[in-house]
């Protein structure tokens, strides 16, 4: 076959996979549902009902109120939003959140419209097909529980299941807008360990009965959703306050403004101005509702659980690039050996490299920035047939920095066994390489003014063989010709449970495996000019495995179901480019130099080069 036929069909393979690149979905829209915990502003494009409360909101908008039930302030809501760049209007404004104050979960009378109504207004507008790549974030049950709290002994007698019901109600509507095509579902439970809380944050005796029946709403709200089959994020904003109520002075409060009984504002949240520095001072707004200093705890706690699957899954990610520059660099190391072997020769060598290491994510997710470094030590021995056998040991590091906060320390050791030979002109190699990682990871996770530091050690392993082959052509003083591979590489990290300064926001993740499978399509060259040969190779590269990947995590605080969230997006489709300088140093030591560049993938920015002695024997 000639030179340019095979260029043909490189180009024309290549331009099959092109479009193939792949990128994992993104939030595009917050939808929410439930009552005030989440309102953003119902009652201010949607009548109350009662002329004179339409009246008092019109006021408290003009004397710089929301409209939502922060006053003045901002809800959790739109700060959550807002960390993805997306909004969270509420319907009226040409927003989806479906929040309205008052709401409870099942039945409501207007104005208001109760949780399970709110999914069905929302399924229809949307013709039953859900957003998949929205936002849902569900809170709801405080309005139903204080219902119930109110009744007299003999109703509750009565109406024995009444939670209950309602629970399996919004289960079947829940598990009915997931098949409908949500897939991030936020589901808090109550924060009535602050409402009740009083000074130390102990709750009264008095208060007792009704604090215990709100607690267990949350993990009985959490189960009937999991035997209903939905797949949702639980979140224990319960927990977090419990934890505020208890430690004021850490978030900037104190003993008396942290409690429900000494709001910052007399008036309902809906109607509240208050000035700005008791929207910092003060937890509470209303006695039920928070400041903006409270609503940033929420937004905070909510956006640590939302991103931290997908920040630890880098970890596994930046171990897949470590594994790919190594593979490089034991390649690299056969090409510049074999034109220069004799037989039953053997040789040692030396290398040592650094990179720039830069992976992206979806907006509003953590990206990972590290310089990795190594070395290698390696031995190889060229049979009578000239068949090349060869070792290495290699030893890495990195100091991996989170752009939200955080780092991962991760130590890379690998021992790797190759082979390569040469017919005329056709050439093949494979590498094999088995390898443990050790990496100590620190997450924190702000809550407001306080600063929450997570931190926990994993170990790993990883695998990968690797084959090549192609054949040369001599044109004139270059050789050239096509190169094809195949890469097989398995990283897999252990499972880890979190330690943190609260450990509030600790979390515990599932093991992970990221398998790669990457075909390989390129081109080489090399010239000998005197002692020095150099040399570039080019190769498009396809993933055809590991793009789609899920990372599992369980909330430390709370007994409930593990949940799921989307691992960093992984690019399908890249190029890598290569340049070498080797340098003969007499007739048995010779020194080369390379470096190399990733281009045209999305997710990884990667570059970095090589220097490495090898004496022959």
């Amino acid at each position: 076959m000639k030179p340019n036929c095979i260029w043909t069909a490189f180009v024309t393979l290549s331009a099959v996979l092109l479009p193939c690149a792949q990128g994992s979905a993104e939030f595009d829209q917050f939808i929410a549902f439930g009552d005030s915990t989440l309102d953003t502003g119902y009652f201010r494009y949607n009548p109350t009902g009662i002329p004179a409360m339409d009246q008092a909101v019109a006021a408290a908008v003009a004397a710089g109120a929301k409209g939502g039930f922060a006053g003045n302030g901002v809800m959790n809501t739109t700060m959550l939003a807002g960390r993805f760049g997306l909004d969270a209007d509420a319907v009226g404004n040409g927003g989806t959140n479906f929040a309205n104050g008052g709401a409870h979960t099942v039945t409501d009378v207007l104005p208001n419209v109760a949780t399970v109504m709110q999914i069905g207004n929302y399924l229809r507008s949307v013709d039953g097909v859900a957003n998949p790549r929205g936002l849902y974030v569900i809170g709801t049950g405080s309005n139903d529980l204080l219902y119930v709290s109110r009744q007299s002994a003999g109703w509750v007698v009565a109406h024995p299941t009444y939670m209950l019901d309602l629970i399996a109600t919004l289960s079947t509507e829940v598990a009915t807008l997931q098949a409908a095509g949500a897939r991030t579902i936020l589901v808090p439970n109550p924060y009535t360990s602050a409402v009740y809380a009083g000074p130390g944050g102990v709750v009264p005796d008095a208060l007792a009965g009704v604090y215990a029946q709100s607690v267990a709403f949350g993990p009985a709200l959490w189960s009937g959703l999991t035997a209903a089959g939905v797949r949702y994020i639980p979140a224990d904003i319960n927990g977090v306050l419990r934890y505020v109520v208890t430690h004021p002075t850490a978030f900037g409060f104190t003993a008396d403004s942290v409690l429900s009984t000494n709001p910052a504002s007399p008036v309902n949240a809906l109607l509240s101005v208050v000035a700005p520095a008791q929207m910092q001072s003060h937890l509470f707004l209303d006695g039920l509702h928070f400041t903006t200093a409270g609503q940033t705890i929420k937004a905070d706690y909510y956006y640590s659980l939302l991103t931290a699957p997908s920040l630890v899954s880098l970890v596994a990610e930046s171990a897949v690039q470590g594994g790919l520059a190594r593979t490089a660099s034991l390649q690299s190391q056969i090409k510049y050996s074999m034109p220069e072997r004799g037989p039953r020769t053997a040789s040692a060598w030396f290398s040592a490299g650094a990179n720039t290491l830069r992976l992206k994510n979806a907006p509003g997710y953590a990206r990972l920035s590290a310089n990795p470094f190594g070395g290698t030590v390696g031995f190889d021995y060229a049979t009578a047939g000239g068949t090349l056998l060869g070792t290495a040991l290699s030893v890495g590091g990195q100091h991996q920095r989170f752009s939200t906060g955080g780092h991962c320390n991760q130590l890379d050791e690998a021992i790797s066994l190759y082979v390569a030979t040469q017919l005329g002109h056709w050439w093949g190699d494979a590498v094999a390489t088995a390898g443990l990682l050790q990496d100590r990871i620190e997450r924190p996770v702000p809550l407001g003014l306080f600063a929450d530091r997570n931190r926990a050690d994993t170990d790993g392993q990883t695998l990968a063989i690797a084959v090549r082959g192609g054949r040369d052509f001599r044109v004139g003083v270059v050789t050239t010709g096509p190169v094809v591979g195949l890469l097989l590489q398995r990283v897999h990290l252990d499972g880890f449970t979190e330690t943190g300064t609260s450990g509030v926001t600790a979390l515990a993740f599932g093991s992970q495996t990221r398998n790669a499978a990457i075909g390989q399509l390129g081109w080489r060259a090399a010239v000998e000019l005197g002692n020095w040969r150099l040399s570039a190779d080019a190769a498009w590269q396809h993933d055809w495995a590991g793009r789609y990947r899920e990372v599992t995590a369980s909330l430390t605080t709370i007994t409930t179901a593990p949940f799921v969230a989307d691992a960093t997006p992984v690019s399908a489709d890249w190029a890598s480019a290569t340049l070498g300088a080797a340098y003969r140093l007499g007739s048995r030591a010779a020194l080369h130099a390379t470096g190399s560049v990733a281009i045209g993938n999305p997710q990884v920015t990667s570059y970095g080069g090589n220097l490495s002695l090898r004496i022959r024997f």
